[in-house]
């Protein structure tokens, strides 16, 4: 008998462009139970972002990577990529956007049947669709639009906590607990990251520490846990020592696996918009949020909009809308400052008093 064709999907991004498609993975493995998974993404794009495949290689969501070489016009290279595509027979290509562009859609579409794959799930409509970003209060989450692009080979409802499964495994639980152990961290505690690689998604040190100082002031006995780069390792140090309860800082010390099995023992997470901020969703803990202007609201919400127990600040927009090129008329961190400390200290304290 023939051995079962592969399944490709094409998908680009880090940590967080990963974790918010999260459920179409999933979606995708039940779909194709005995077919082996590849992912076509690039590499990371700084230091502090992880690999899409750190992820999913270890939850069983795909079984090899296929790198890709990224706003390239090396026709050797994307020759050397048509050849290795075509070395594994796929029998279907997944197109895994909802924000890459129409005639770059088409273009990767177009690419992927001179591969010899004759079938695309999520191929662009066949018009340019109107942009009506700025014209809406909140946009559709990335994590519904493309579950939608999946109907060809099934349905999922993302307000499912399970369909955000990350499958992790006993051992990477075992490790989270070891590192607890290790910090002397106990239930109950909070899991707060406080970096990010993107400016105009820094809230500043002086806001973080007024909510630490809120939280910590109010449940002393209340412990921290600061997760994220290593490089944030010195900056999440500074704000864990006007914690009044015990404390302990992960920072470049665990695999995002390890941070969710962390993070999966947390009464809490507070945090920027960043790939911790996902895991802390995908795990389904209490979550507060502080988003910028860097993307439309609504559009990068952590989970799913219905779930109570997120809570997310956005800051004010300039007349009611957002507009493409806001965030390069303005400076960087402009709309972040707009968010005030006290609300998202009572928005922690509100969700961890109301969990069960």
């Amino acid at each position: 008998m023939s051995q079962p064709e592969n399944i490709l999907i094409f998908r680009l991004g880090s940590l967080g462009d990963t974790l918010i498609a999260l459920p179409c993975f999933n979606l995708i493995r039940r779909a194709y139970p005995d077919r082996k998974i590849f992912l076509l993404t690039n590499e990371p794009i700084s230091a502090k972002a992880a690999a899409a495949m750190t992820i999913l290689h270890d939850g069983g969501l795909c079984d090899q990577a296929i790198a890709y070489p990224a706003n390239t016009r090396d026709f050797k290279k994307l020759f050397a990529l048509r050849k290795e595509i075509q070395s594994h027979q796929f029998e279907v290509v997944i197109h895994l956007f909802t924000n890459r562009g129409w005639s770059r859609s088409w273009r990767d579409c177009l690419f992927f049947r001179a591969c010899g794959i004759k079938r695309v799930i999520g191929a662009p409509q066949l018009f340019p669709p109107r942009d009506s970003r700025s014209s809406k209060p909140m946009l559709e989450q990335q994590s519904a639009g493309l579950v939608r692009k999946l109907r060809p080979i099934g349905s999922i409802d993302i307000s499912d906590l399970a369909v955000w499964d990350l499958h992790l495994r006993p051992e990477e639980k075992q490790s989270a607990t070891n590192l607890l152990k290790t910090g002397e961290i106990s239930s109950p505690f909070i899991a707060a990251s406080i970096g990010t690689k993107a400016l105009a998604k820094d809230w500043g040190d002086e806001n973080w520490k007024k909510v630490f100082e809120h939280i910590s002031a109010a449940s002393p006995e209340l412990g921290l846990v600061l997760i994220g780069s290593a490089d944030e390792y010195e900056r999440s140090d500074n704000m864990r020592r006007i914690w009044h309860g015990p404390s302990a800082n992960l920072c470049g010390k665990s695999e995002p696996r390890v941070s969710a099995a962390v993070l999966e023992k947390a009464g809490l997470f507070v945090g920027h918009d960043s790939g911790p901020m996902h895991l802390a969703a995908a795990v389904g803990i209490p979550l507060v949020a502080v988003f910028s202007w860097h993307n439309p609201p609504g559009e990068w919400y952590p989970g799913c909009v219905e779930w109570e127990h997120i809570i997310t600040f956005y800051p004010p927009l300039p007349d009611g809308i957002w507009q493409p090129g806001l965030r390069l008329q303005r400076s960087p961190t402009e709309g972040i400052l707009l968010i005030k400390p006290e609300p998202v200290a009572e928005a922690c304290l509100r969700l961890m008093r109301a969990a069960p």
